[in-house]
């Protein structure tokens, strides 16, 4: 697999997400496309400074389908924002009219990579974004497909989590999991603190104790529109989670991510997007994991898919 990426939509979560790819130095090249085309340009020119000190040169392009069709990954993030009183299943409509443009075109092109959707709302454009793929000829399989899904909230969970253990992030361990979206569910029996499950060190200290479980998943759910309401918009949080699914696959990590993945038979679901951790490697995703939820967390986790199949009905 060549490490050319294509981000279409350069908007403020695209055009951060290039920088992190690139100063990063996990592609060779880079293809941006925007709908307003002298907006990629100028990103591509920024681009070139921004990595003009780094040992081997990026190359870059704007608006060039040609070279987006010959990528091996491509990264969709063009789209509207949702306003305040808005939810990201509002935004569907204008999401689903521009992969219903996108995808033809990227095709035509005889891509054949691998696709990362971060379009709100990511589950359902995801899972058009695969339906849409399926009109060629040979269809990509499922795992090729995903999107960033909860990866984001996962991180978001992490941190909250962290914050109140008073330990590092990296020391949780445990997913967000369902819609990236009001639904979004934690399964706390998967939840662990250094190893230790997270109710049980619950059960021994009165700090945790005094949180309950729903505030904490309200609070990781609704950590994107803190920081939307304050700066109009997310960029960096999300652009990282892209990175890293950009670093597993090209190089074949192997590693367990949440992302929203077609589900075919796994946590008794199927023809859905939905965020789950899975294997991510060179094929993308090459494995879901089926964690041993509690009759609770599964109804949870189905009432989630739940809200994602309604509105997969209106496409």
């Amino acid at each position: 697999m060549n490490r050319r990426v294509t981000i279409i939509g350069t908007g403020n979560v695209g055009a951060a997400t290039a920088f992190s790819l690139a100063v990063q130095g996990l592609v060779s090249e880079m293809v941006l496309i925007d709908v307003k085309e002298k907006k990629s340009q100028g990103d591509v020119l920024d681009l070139k400074d921004a990595t003009a000190r780094l040992p081997v040169q990026l190359k870059l392009w704007a608006n060039d389908w040609a070279r987006a069709g010959e990528s091996g990954i491509v990264i969709i993030s063009a789209g509207p924002l949702p306003r305040p009183d808005q939810t990201r299943l509002d935004t569907l409509e204008d999401g689903r009219g521009i992969i219903n443009e996108v995808i033809p075109r990227l095709y035509k092109e005889g891509f054949g990579g691998i696709i990362i959707n971060i379009t709100n709302p990511c589950d359902v454009i995801s899972h058009h974004i695969w339906l849409k793929a399926q009109e060629w000829d040979p269809p990509p399989g499922g795992g090729r497909i995903f999107g960033t899904g909860t990866s984001l909230d996962s991180l978001r969970l992490r941190r909250i989590l962290a914050e109140l253990c008073e330990v590092a992030p990296s020391s949780v361990e445990g997913y967000s999991m369902g819609e990236h979206g009001d639904s979004q569910m934690v399964p706390w029996s998967q939840i662990r603190i250094g190893g230790k499950p997270f109710l049980e060190l619950r059960e021994t200290e009165p700090r945790l104790k005094k949180e309950e479980l729903s505030d904490l998943v309200y609070k990781t759910g609704y950590a994107g529109w803190e920081v939307l309401l304050r700066k109009g918009y997310t960029n960096y949080g999300i652009a990282s989670a892209a990175a890293d699914l950009v670093r597993a696959v090209f190089n074949n990590e192997r590693r367990i991510i949440p992302v929203s993945a077609l589900l075919r038979g796994e946590y008794g679901l199927s023809d859905l997007h939905i965020g789950v951790p899975a294997v991510i490697g060179a094929a993308g995703v090459e494995k879901i994991v089926e964690l041993n939820l509690t009759a609770e967390e599964l109804g949870f986790f189905h009432k989630s898919a739940g809200v994602i199949k309604s509105y997969i009905g209106r496409l």
